[in-house]
């Protein structure tokens, strides 16, 4: 199981470091959904990492990012609608 958990937290922090780098990049925007996807992937997989380690701040901090990035979808997604576009100007 050790086996698992630990891959798990590895592929989130990948998904982290990747969504970065492509945002700075400037590959992907702030405002679409794989960017928030992968930063909501990442932290549920380094949630379940630091969970069963027992490191519950670290299960705070990244619950907390995912939470975030499902704000950052659904802001996105009532700002297309409000505006019948994609939100950018």
């Amino acid at each position: 199981m050790k086996f698992w958990m630990d891959s798990a937290g590895w592929l989130g922090a990948a998904l982290f470091l990747i969504s970065y780098a492509l945002l700075v990049a400037g590959k992907w925007k702030p405002d679409q959904k794989r960017y928030h996807l992968a930063n909501l992937f990442g932290a549920v997989l380094v949630c379940l990492n630091t969970w069963y380690d027992s490191s519950y701040p670290s299960v705070f901090v990244n619950g907390i990012w995912g939470m975030i990035a499902v704000y950052g979808m659904l802001h996105n997604k009532l700002l297309k609608k409000e505006t019948g576009s994609d939100g950018i100007k």
